[in-house]
């Protein structure tokens, strides 16, 4: 019986996105000792993973109890987005991450960024065959 090595690539379908095929995955996020599954959007233009304050909410984590960054939500406001560390596992890859949350983006959905993730690990985008490839980086 042979086991997927962590640095095997991963293939996982799109999922639908408000009617449309997306670039979207299951992620887990660990912090202190409580865990949560929430979807994300895998991104490659956003800079910051950025999760609904539901999420923080899970994991016991306090938002205004960081420093923040000034982000755009989608009707042009510049709305608060607080940063923590998390574990994060993404298709059984664990990786510890800095990720922003916030209770005013309202975009209806979570955002997986590139910040401190994309170093980790590589998403190859396949959008003719609906198909998200992720795979570890070499440290």
């Amino acid at each position: 019986m042979s086991s997927s090595l962590p640095s095997d690539p991963i293939h996982l379908p799109y999922k639908r996105l408000f009617g449309s095929p997306a670039p979207v995955v299951m992620v887990s996020l660990f912090h202190n000792h409580a865990r949560t599954e929430t979807r994300a959007y895998v991104d490659s233009g956003a800079w910051y993973s950025v999760f609904d304050a539901d999420v923080a909410a899970r994991l016991n984590i306090v938002l205004q109890n960081r420093a923040h960054i000034w982000s755009h939500g989608l009707d042009g406001r510049r709305v608060p987005v607080y940063l923590h560390r998390v574990g994060l596992e993404l298709a059984g890859f664990h990786v510890s991450a800095t990720v922003g949350f916030s209770d005013q983006m309202k975009m209806g959905f979570n955002l997986i960024g590139r910040h401190s993730i994309f170093n980790q690990l590589q998403f190859c985008f396949n959008d003719r065959d609906g198909e998200i490839t992720i795979t570890r980086l070499d440290s």
